[in-house]
């Protein structure tokens, strides 16, 4: 099975089974689309809207990535792989991440908890609600600490998109 195939077939359990709108999917986006100068392709990644000044802006909460059926997970392979995710993680603040050949899966979020079954991953739904409760008690400890950056979007702004959430605020604090 080819790395599409597999991609092809996490599209579709992203859909009918997490109930991912269609319309919060990305694939195939340069990683270069969120750090100026990063290498690399993400395969997938799933999106919620976060409204800050009157405008929409797309923010990942899982990003997958797909490789062949062939592929082994364990070993050096895999240790490339999973420290290509990290430095994903450390870019796009995504907090979940997703490795798979379409037979197996690596799932770790950002509790640090590490999961080897779907039955694991959380539903669109939940992803949402769990992104927006951190927002939340983010922006309360914001607020606790004397300093409300303004944009009230707790996260790091440094970074651009396709869907051009260039989150720009001007604190010079890291949201994340």
């Amino acid at each position: 099975m080819s790395k599409e195939f597999v991609k092809e077939r996490v599209l579709k359990y992203l859909m009918e089974d997490l109930l991912v709108p269609q319309d919060m999917i990305d694939t195939n986006v340069p990683l270069s689309e969120f750090e100026e100068g990063a290498e690399g392709v993400l395969d997938i990644i799933v999106n919620v809207v976060v409204k800050e000044h009157g405008e929409d802006y797309y923010v990942p909460v899982l990003i997958v990535t797909c490789v062949d059926e062939d592929f082994v997970m364990e070993g050096e392979a895999l240790q490339k792989e999973i420290d290509f995710l990290e430095d994903v993680d450390n870019i796009t603040t995504a907090g979940r991440m997703i490795l798979t050949n379409g037979n197996e899966m690596m799932y770790a979020d950002w509790t640090g908890e590490e999961y080897d079954t779907e039955a694991s991953l959380p539903t669109y739904e939940q992803m949402q609600k769990e992104f927006f409760e951190m927002e939340e008690k983010l922006r309360q400890e914001e607020m606790g600490h004397g300093h409300e950056c303004g944009c009230g979007c707790g996260h790091d702004h440094d970074h651009a998109h396709e869907h051009n959430h260039d989150h720009s605020c001007g604190c010079g604090h890291d949201h994340h």
